[in-house]
């Protein structure tokens, strides 16, 4: 499969069930984050989400480039792989940068006063 084409795939069949299971859940730790800080760290928490969104926006390209040359983005399950990892990438550099933001600022005293 062409570079180009990472678009032209099928994301494996998923249970209607699952997917409000999973949907629903998903609300639960929103409204259960809204209740325990996240309305205190929400620009934090904006701010974190966006920046590591835009790093893994530009880091696609590369990453489906780099797919392509090993051969992996030659099945559909390969590209399911693909955006699998990118999904694991993205939430990771979004958690650790609410990490350096919260704890590391605080910590070396760059946080705001409150």
């Amino acid at each position: 499969m062409q570079a180009e084409n990472v678009m032209q795939f099928v994301w494996p069949e998923i249970n209607y069930t699952v997917s409000i299971v999973a949907l629903v859940l998903a609300l639960a730790v929103f409204i259960f984050g809204s209740f325990s800080g996240a309305r205190a760290n929400k620009v934090r928490i904006v701010f974190a989400v966006c920046l590591s969104t835009g790093i893994g926006w530009c880091a696609m390209p590369l990453a489906v480039k780099a797919a392509s040359a090993l051969h992996i983005a030659d099945t559909k399950s390969g590209i399911v792989i693909l955006v699998t990892t990118m999904m694991f990438f993205v939430a990771a550099i979004a958690t650790s940068i609410y990490e350096v933001i919260t704890v590391t600022f605080s910590d070396i005293g760059m946080s705001p006063k409150k």
